[in-house]
């Protein structure tokens, strides 16, 4: 399911990358997560460490915002799917370094009501 999902998120990516220009001031993307399961790309000119917050300032949003179906399914725990998410953005980011999108400084994921895991930065 990881392969799957992991072609699906970079798929979103290279279709952002290549259809958006990311403003310079942009210096944080966030990858959100929700339930269902699924995952939506944001960006600010601000970012904290040591609070959250600044994932609420929306600064940035591509026009295909939301990515489709990951159809990951509902009864999977949602720690196991953070985790997974994760580790697939941090390969990602690894592995497209080279995209535009990716070049902020800051990149985090994590569901709205928790804390974020920093994947880079």
């Amino acid at each position: 399911m990881k392969e799957r999902v992991k072609n699906i998120i970079k798929n979103w990516i290279l279709r952002i990358d290549e259809e958006e220009t990311l403003p310079k001031e942009i210096i944080a993307l966030n990858f959100g997560l929700f339930e269902p399961y699924g995952i939506e790309l944001t960006g600010s000119e601000l970012y904290n460490f040591y609070d959250d917050d600044w994932a609420c300032d929306e600064d940035f949003e591509p026009a295909e915002r939301t990515c489709p179906d990951l159809n990951i399914p509902e009864e999977m725990d949602w720690k196991d799917v953070l985790e997974m998410i994760s580790e697939i953005l941090e390969e990602l980011v690894s592995e497209l370094d080279d995209l535009e999108i990716l070049q902020v400084p800051h990149i985090t994921t994590g569901f709205c009501d928790s804390d974020l895991v920093i994947v880079k930065g």
